[in-house]
C-alpha cells in the first residue's frame, strides 16, 4: 500500500484497532479474511460484553450522577450547571500521559446505593434490580422522561455501555502507547464491516485535502447527511465534507491530539456513558468540541449479515453499498 507521511490506512505513522467481542468468532473470521486481502496489520481489542459486571457498575453510576444533578437543581447548587473542564484542549496537544479521570473507576468501583435514592437499604450496594431504567441523554447533559413510547435507541441499555467501554479501550491503546507521536493516527473499526478495495488510494488522496487540527475523520457513517456542507474538494471517487452529525462507529480516524480530546469528553463524568457513543460524537461535532470531517460516500461500510450486539436482529434499517468492497457489499 502507498505511503503518505500525514497517515493513511498503509502508513507507518497508521495504527489500526479492531473492536471484537472474543465470542464472536465468526466475526473474527470474516475480519481475519478482510485482513489478509487488504495486507493490512492491526490489533484486536477485546470489546466488553453487555453482561460484564463492570457494565452494571458504570450504569449505576450513571444512575448516580444523574441522582445527584437532580438533588443539585434542586437546591439550587452552583453545581448543576454543565461546564466542560477548561484544560481539554491543553490535555489534547500535551505530551504527558493521561491522568485518572472520575468516570475511569466506574469500572471497578462500586457506588453506595444512598446517592441513588433507592429503596434498598443504605448499607448495600446498588444493584440493576433497584436501579430505574434509563434514558439517553441529549445535549449536553439533558436527560428526558422514560415513558412507554421511548424509542428503543433512546433507552441507556448495557449494549450501549458496553460499545462505549470498548471504543474508549480502544482509543486508550492509541493513546497510552509509550512511543506515540503527534502525527501518529488511529484507525477504529468494528467487526462487522467491508471495505473498498481501493481504500488505501483513496485516503491518500482524502488525507491530501485533510485540514491541518483536525481530530476525526469517518470513513463510513449512517442516519446523516455528511454532504451538508460544501466537499473541501472534488476529487475522483470520494470526496472529504465537514461532518454534520455522523452517526454509527463502525470506521473512523484519530488524530493522537483528537484521540486525547475524544478521551477527555468520553471520560468527564457528567458526560461519560450518558447515552449510545455515536450520539456522543455526534453532538461534541455539532457543537464543535471536535474537528471533524466525512469521507462521502463511505469507504467503510456496516455488512449487517450476522446479528448486531447493539440492537436486535441485524441492526438498524440503514444500509449502504460499496462500489468494489472486498466482500461485494
Amino acid at each position: 500500500m502507498p505511503d503518505h507521511p500525514r497517515g493513511p490506512l498503509g502508513s507507518t505513522s497508521a495504527h489500526l484497532y479492531v473492536i471484537s467481542l472474543p465470542q464472536r468468532q465468526d466475526r473474527r473470521q470474516q475480519m481475519e479474511h478482510l485482513r489478509a486481502i487488504q495486507g493490512l496489520t492491526w490489533t484486536v481489542v477485546d470489546a466488553v460484553p453487555a453482561n460484564a459486571s463492570s457494565v452494571n457498575r458504570i450504569l449505576d453510576w450513571v444512575a448516580v450522577e444523574r441522582a445527584q444533578r437532580a438533588e443539585h437543581t434542586k437546591t439550587g447548587s452552583a453545581n448543576s450547571t454543565f461546564r466542560w473542564p477548561p484544560e481539554i484542549d491543553a490535555f489534547a496537544v500535551a505530551q504527558a500521559p493521561l491522568t485518572p479521570l472520575g468516570s475511569d473507576s466506574w469500572v471497578q468501583t462500586v457506588p453506595p446505593s444512598a446517592k441513588l435514592n433507592l429503596k434498598s437499604s443504605k448499607s448495600q450496594p446498588a444493584s440493576s434490580t433497584t436501579r430505574p431504567n434509563l434514558t439517553c441523554a441529549t445535549e449536553d447533559h439533558s436527560t428526558p422522561a422514560l415513558t412507554n413510547s421511548t424509542p428503543e435507541w433512546m433507552r441507556l441499555s448495557p449494549a450501549k455501555i458496553a460499545c462505549w467501554h470498548s471504543h474508549v479501550s480502544a482509543v486508550h491503546h492509541f493513546v497510552d502507547r509509550a512511543d506515540a507521536q503527534m502525527d501518529d493516527v488511529a484507525f477504529i473499526l468494528e467487526d462487522d464491516i467491508d471495505m473498498e478495495k481501493d481504500i488505501a488510494a483513496r485516503l491518500s488522496d482524502i488525507w491530501g485535502v485533510l485540514p491541518p487540527g483536525w481530530d476525526t475523520v469517518f470513513l463510513g457513517h449512517c442516519w446523516s447527511n455528511e454532504s451538508f456542507y460544501p466537499a473541501l474538494a472534488s476529487l475522483t471517487y470520494t470526496n472529504l465534507y465537514p461532518s454534520f452529525a455522523p452517526k454509527c462507529t463502525h470506521a473512523y480516524a484519530l488524530s493522537l491530539p483528537g484521540a486525547r480530546r475524544l478521551l477527555q469528553h468520553l471520560r468527564y463524568p457528567p458526560f461519560a456513558y450518558s447515552r449510545a457513543l455515536d450520539q456522543a460524537y455526534a453532538w461534541l461535532i455539532q457543537t464543535g468540541r471536535l474537528r471533524s470531517y466525512s469521507v462521502v460516500p463511505s469507504v467503510v461500510v456496516q455488512r449487517k449479515t450476522v446479528s448486531s450486539d447493539i440492537l436486535p436482529g441485524m441492526g438498524s434499517e440503514w444500509r449502504e453499498n460499496l462500489q468494489d468492497g472486498v466482500f461485494g457489499s
